[in-house]
C-alpha cells in the first residue's frame, strides 16, 4: 500500500511507531511542509507504455526521508493521518490537473465527507479529470466490512475516481470484495510476484487470481517486479500492468510527473 498513507519501496504502511515520539515529528512535518511525494510507474505489459504512476509518501526530517512505513501507524493512532492524507489528496489532484495520471493510497480513517468533498470540489477549482485519481485501499482494510468506507467507494467512483484493490489475494473474502464493490483495478503483492520465474505452483495462484479478477471485471496490477525474466513471465499469466524495480523506481514525483503550472 502505498500513495496518501502508503510507502512504496521502503516500508510496508503498517510499521509501528511509539506515538509520543511521532506525535510531535508528524506535526512539525505537516506545519513546516515537510512531507514530499515520489511516484512509480505502472507499465502496461502489452504495450510497455506507462499508463499511470502511484504517489508514495516520504517525511522530511532535515538529514534525510523517513519512509511512511516507520510512522504511518503512529499517523493513525494518533488521528494525524487524515490530516496527511487530505494534504496528499490535493498535491494528487494539482499532479492529475497537470495530465497525470495517479495512484494514491488511503486510510480507511480519511474516508469521510471531508475528504470526499475535497475530491468533489478539487477538480472543479483545478480542472482535473477526477479519472485521473485512482484510490487505492488494501483488502485488509476493505474486509471488515466497514459500510461507511464501502459508501465513501460508491460516492467518489460516482464522482469518476477510480478505485484499486491492493493486497488481493485469492480467497474467498477477496472474491466477494470484487463483486461488492466498484473496484476497477486489482494489485496483485510482492509475496505473489517474487519467485514466479521458478516457482510454478506460484504462476498458478497469479493465473488464478488474474481469472477471477478478469471475471469481475477488473484490470490486474503486478507489484514488485524485479527482474527481467518475471517480466517477460506476465503476459502469459494475465496480467495487464506492473510496476516493480526492473520497470522503474521511485523517483521525486516532481521530476517524473508533469508539475501544475
Amino acid at each position: 500500500m502505498a500513495g496518501v498513507s502508503g510507502t512504496g519501496p521502503g516500508g510496508d504502511g503498517r510499521g509501528t511507531g511509539a506515538e509520543p515520539q511521532w506525535s510531535h515529528r508528524i506535526a512539525e512535518a505537516l506545519r513546516r511542509d515537510r512531507f514530499v511525494l515520489h511516484a512509480q510507474q505502472i507499465v502496461d505489459v502489452a504495450s510497455g507504455e506507462t499508463r499511470r504512476h502511484e504517489l508514495f509518501l516520504r517525511m522530511g526530517n532535515g538529514e534525510g526521508l523517513i519512509p511512511a512505513g516507520e510512522f504511518v501507524a503512529a499517523a493513525e493512532n494518533l488521528g494525524s493521518i487524515r490530516e496527511i492524507d487530505r494534504w496528499v489528496m490535493g498535491r494528487a489532484i494539482e499532479f492529475a490537473a497537470a495530465g497525470n495520471s495517479v495512484h494514491v493510497n488511503l486510510s480507511m480513517q480519511s474516508a469521510n465527507d471531508e475528504l470526499l468533498a475535497q475530491i468533489r470540489d478539487g477538480p472543479v477549482k483545478t480542472g482535473a479529470d477526477p479519472t485521473r485519481l485512482v484510490l487505492e485501499l488494501s483488502e485488509s482494510q476493505l474486509i471488515s466490512g466497514n459500510r461507511r468506507g464501502e459508501g465513501f467507494l460508491f460516492d467518489a467512483h460516482e464522482l469518476g475516481c477510480r478505485i484499486a484493490l491492493d493486497g488481493f489475494v485469492t480467497g474467498g473474502r477477496g472474491a466477494v470484495l470484487l463483486k461488492r464493490l466498484p473496484i476497477d483495478f486489482v494489485k496483485l503483492g510482492p509475496p505473489f510476484v517474487k519467485g514466479l520465474s521458478s516457482d510454478g505452483r506460484r504462476r498458478r495462484k497469479v493465473r488464478n487470481a488474474s481469472a477471477k479478477a478478469h471475471e469481475s471485471g477488473q484490470r490486474v496490477i503486478a507489484q514488485g517486479v524485479e527482474d527481467l525474466i518475471t517480466v517477460q513471465l506476465l503476459p502469459d499469466l494475465a496480467i495487464d500492468e506492473a510496476q516493480g524495480y526492473a520497470l522503474g523506481r521511485p523517483e521525486p514525483a516532481e521530476s517524473a510527473l508533469s508539475v501544475p503550472a
